[in-house]
């Protein structure tokens, strides 16, 4: 039986203006896939952090779709 190399994931954190608000982003990458918007650095910090040491998502090739808030290459074309 074959065995399947497990991707690996790479997980930032950028800044986000919208509306006036400033809000961070953690970024999936290479999928693109924003996992979750936080409004204070230190949290969407420590959720990348935390995704970086367990790669739990890595078997799948990222977080499934319908998890995500969206795509970071979709919102930057807006």
């Amino acid at each position: 039986m074959a065995r399947t190399k497990k991707q690996v994931l790479k997980y930032d954190v950028k800044m986000s203006k919208r509306n006036k608000k400033i809000r961070w982003l953690v970024i999936e990458q290479p999928t693109g896939s924003i996992i979750a918007e936080e409004l204070f650095e230190d949290d969407a910090k420590s959720i990348a952090k935390m995704q970086q040491r367990t790669q739990q998502w890595a078997p799948n090739g990222g977080v499934v779709k319908h998890l995500t808030l969206g795509n970071i290459h979709n919102e930057q074309t807006k």
